[in-house]
């Protein structure tokens, strides 16, 4: 669906039907070749997945050559690749021309600090809170750990606005100013912080004595928090039964698992996905029933998704991700973004009100307007899931089902095509859901330019970084209107 960038009246209402439309989003300038696709991608079911949690680039100032060492003396491999400095920082690069299919860092599963081996801090926990735990006994247990060298070299700063002061403890009109107005993020913001402070205060009061958990302060959980949420790969992965109790389940199951992987969390990230040359997985070294050998018979595997050249980074994907998420957890936002988006409306069903508002309906709480809408919305919505609301798990579970449900605008001028389907449902024309959809661009726009967006000056790397992600959003919305 084209359209030229001509002003439209206020849209009327009136019934009419679906306008049929193939893809997901759709282009309102005619620039792009294709429509870019709408909401997440579902991730399958393979072993080989170029998907990840989370990611931060480390500290540049702690031995990257002695993990490696430390890799290969714990039964890793990663001759293929280097630690070096880029210009995202510290990362891998290959050491050697690399092939497409090749290996280019094996770490064995006992190698790896996994969220189904570590011990939970309390009942039902979530990943996140079992692998901050693991980080903090083993940076106390000093040189007689295992991963001593490996929680040496961890970046000593905090990662994400997520985990900075002003979103854990700040206002909430600061943050909200922060992050453009976004009535969502600043909900999945306090979400978070009440997971970071709650699970801190729960671990606490359950230790004994003065040392161990009973002496980890705040700062210390946060810093942890914020290692996991920007270091954590994401694997689908056999479990045996005595491992698979943890997750519920009494026999052996395919889990999605979390881990810590030395030496591999160098790996940068690049949303262009002719940039990314790299993907990782699990593979079983012992192929008949491991039983109790289970950590040593499987292990966590980088691989060459392309030819690498001899020098050049080694690049993976963190995923088809909005800004938002990189902002929050990873602490950066990537130079180019396809997968951005901005938000118009959260669900459909808001959409819908919206809409009735628009066209001065005196009507619209009334029962009859009411279940019409609902028809509206049930004719685009077919799961009937997609306007519920949403719980919290983690963040990045979080991000994914929030990005899922939001009817949001993207690059090149594209717009969900929900949102213009619905639209055209309750107008019964095309111009007019075009129409429609440009006004609210123009109303989410105007919003963001009216919020204080003033920064505390004791923080201003966190300020440029808030200042560049709203840039970018109000670029998206401009574009659109």
């Amino acid at each position: 669906l084209n359209s030229s960038p001509t002003r439209h009246n206020k849209p009327q209402c009136r019934p009419g039907r679906v306008l049929s439309m193939s893809a997901t989003r759709v282009c309102f300038t005619g620039k792009c070749p294709r429509a870019s696709p709408g909401g997440t991608r579902r991730l399958d079911r393979r072993n080989w997945q170029s998907k990840r949690g989370n990611f931060a680039r480390a500290s540049t100032s702690t031995t990257a050559h002695g993990i490696a060492e430390w890799l290969v003396a714990n039964g890793g491999e990663c001759s293929a690749v280097r630690a070096g400095v880029g210009s995202r920082g510290r990362g891998l690069f290959a050491a050697r021309d690399v092939r497409t299919g090749e290996s280019i860092v094996r770490i064995p599963l006992k190698a790896c600090i996994t969220d189904f081996a570590s011990p939970n801090p309390y009942p039902g926990c979530p990943y996140s809170v079992t692998l901050a735990a693991a980080i903090l006994t083993e940076r106390d247990a000093g040189s007689s750990s295992r991963w001593a060298q490996y929680v040496a070299s961890l970046p000593k700063e905090v990662v994400g606005y997520a985990n900075c002061n002003e979103a854990l403890v700040g206002d909430e009109d600061v943050i909200r100013a922060a992050v453009g107005g976004d009535d969502a993020l600043v909900h999945e913001l306090q979400k978070y912080a009440s997971l970071v402070i709650g699970s801190h205060a729960a671990i606490v009061a359950t230790a004994s004595g003065s040392t161990g958990p009973a002496g980890w302060n705040s700062r210390d959980w946060i810093w942890a928090m914020s290692q996991v949420h920007s270091r954590t790969f994401r694997v689908d992965l056999e479990v045996p039964a005595a491992y698979g109790a943890r997750f519920g389940n009494s026999g052996n199951r395919e889990q999605t698992v979390r881990l810590l992987a030395p030496f591999a969390d160098l790996l940068n990230h690049d949303s262009d996905p002719n940039e990314v040359c790299c993907e990782w997985g699990v593979e079983r070294v012992v192929r008949n029933n491991v039983g109790s050998d289970f950590l040593n018979a499987v292990a966590f595997v980088v691989k060459a998704s392309r030819d690498i050249q001899k020098g050049s980074e080694a690049l993976v994907s963190y995923g088809e991700r909005s800004d938002p998420h990189f902002f929050m957890y990873y602490g950066f936002l990537p130079k180019k973004n396809p997968f951005n988006r901005a938000p118009l409306f959260r669900t459909l069903q808001e959409a819908a009100r919206w809409y009735a508002r628009l066209c001065g309906d005196p009507q619209e709480n009334v029962e009859a307007c009411v279940r019409e809408r609902a028809a509206a919305v049930a004719e685009i919505d077919l799961d009937g899931d997609v306007g519920g609301v949403l719980g919290f798990v983690d963040g990045t579970a979080k991000a994914t089902a929030r990005e899922a449900a939001a009817l949001e605008v993207g690059e090149n001028a594209t717009v969900d095509d929900r949102l213009l389907r619905l639209f055209h449902v309750l107008s019964g024309e095309e111009e007019v859901a075009v129409a429609a959809a440009r006004i609210r661009a123009a109303e989410v726009l105007s919003a963001m330019n009216k919020v204080n967006a003033n920064r505390d000056k004791q923080s201003s790397e966190t300020a440029a970084l808030a200042a560049s992600f709203r840039g970018r959003r109000r670029a998206l919305l401009r574009d659109i209107v």
